[in-house]
């Protein structure tokens, strides 16, 4: 990057089902304005804004962007919307990074927001991107092509239910420790395998809630950071890649390779060689139990073969060897466009050694993932990885 770029101030809004006691412009200046109090700044300060939020079917509003404009202050400002699926949030991050490493500007203000409470079934309106005709003998949808990729990697992989249940048990138990968390539960193995199935093998515990929540961060540049904080969270790399393959395709390889070049991207970039001893903290974007065991993979922490002996030991626990959401992550918080920033920020937090009751020891450095994509006879799929570090260097 042409110039050092950091966080200096986060805000999150807590996440909930349905926020009925604010529009959705005020839901989006309500974490605008805890960013910007975190980092000891006004609006006066800052140079441009990067706003993002996902399908606009979600807030029952056209362009919910453009009506939000004013609420997180980018009026006569430069102001650009992001929209990735899933991977919003992350985009967002990379595209505040690009504008303040380019030297255009030296503080941005990155804002990710969904109302996904505004309609009575979310799934309703992601089904709605399948095609009917392709589509309609498979009752394909997020959920279900979700529990196709599940059932391919217990084949290929030696996963069972009971592994999946024992990493959903280990997020809703982290997020007791975060007071912005929608999902607080205290569950055993046991009540997620006799939670009711959604599509086998995805059961209720093992699913992601749908939530109302906005996240914010402020990204400056090196000489504004070292003013302003001297706890920054650094960016030490990033890594985006994009592409296209029909749903229930099965050739596991192609989607491995997808995250691992995004994140070989951004280990290059932030001269890590060996992420599983080089990196303390990982929040990952994933929405199912069988999502993180698969990241185990994607990210380059294990091979496959290794993949049922990680789970069995603790691999991700707060006390394992490299603690995977310590949030409690997608699991128990999903404000879909906002989520992914949401992984931004809380890999922040760890760096900055604020992250509180659910701070892992140590943490120098944090990966954030943001995955999503726009579903159709294909899917156009997105990723994002960002690495974060306590010092600049």
């Amino acid at each position: 990057m042409a110039r050092r770029v950091a966080i200096v101030g986060t805000g999150q809004t807590k996440y909930v089902t349905k926020r009925r006691d604010v529009s959705f412009p005020e839901l989006a200046h309500e974490a605008a304005r805890k960013a910007l109090d975190d980092a000891g700044l006004t609006l006066n300060d800052v140079d441009a804004v990067v706003f993002g939020s996902a399908p606009e079917a979600f807030e029952g509003v056209n362009c919910p962007d453009k009506w939000s404009a004013g609420a997180v202050g980018a009026l006569n400002k430069p102001f650009m919307r992001v929209h990735t699926g899933g991977a919003t949030g992350g985009s967002t991050a990379i595209a505040a990074v690009h504008h303040v490493a380019s030297g255009l500007f030296d503080v941005v203000l990155a804002v990710a927001v969904e109302r996904v409470g505004e309609t009575p079934d979310a799934q309703r309106i992601l089904n709605a991107a399948f095609p009917p005709i392709y589509a309609k003998d498979f009752a394909v949808n997020i959920i279900t092509s979700q529990a196709m990729e599940a059932v391919r990697w217990m084949k290929d992989c030696g996963l069972t239910e009971w592994h999946m249940a024992k990493i959903a048990v280990k997020n809703h138990r982290n997020a007791l420790n975060n007071p912005y968390a929608h999902l607080r539960l205290e569950v055993s193995i046991e009540d997620v395998l006799n939670s009711r199935v959604i599509c086998w093998p995805l059961k209720l515990l093992d699913c992601c809630p749908r939530s109302d929540g906005a996240c914010a961060a402020v990204f400056t540049s090196e000489g504004r950071a070292k003013k302003i904080t001297r706890r920054a969270a650094w960016i030490k790399g990033i890594g985006a890649r994009t592409r296209f393959y029909c749903t229930g395709e099965p050739d596991l390889a192609k989607e491995v390779e997808l995250a691992t070049s995004a994140a070989m991207k951004a280990y290059r970039m932030a001269g890590i060689h060996n992420p599983r001893k080089e990196i303390q903290v990982v929040e990952p974007y994933t929405p199912f139990s069988m999502t993180e065991l698969m990241d185990y993979v994607e990210l380059g922490f294990c091979e496959k073969n290794e993949l049922a002996k990680l789970c069995e030991t603790g691999f991700g626990e707060m006390t394992g060897e490299v603690p995977f959401n310590p949030s409690g992550g997608v699991m128990c918080s999903n404000p879909i466009g906002a989520s992914a920033l949401v992984r931004v920020v809380e890999a922040a937090l760890q760096v900055m050694g604020r992250a509180e009751g659910r701070q892992v020891e140590n943490a120098r450095t944090a990966l954030a993932e943001g995955r999503g994509g726009s579903p159709g006879p294909g899917v156009a799929t997105f990723r994002t990885v960002m690495i974060l570090g306590a010092e600049p260097d």
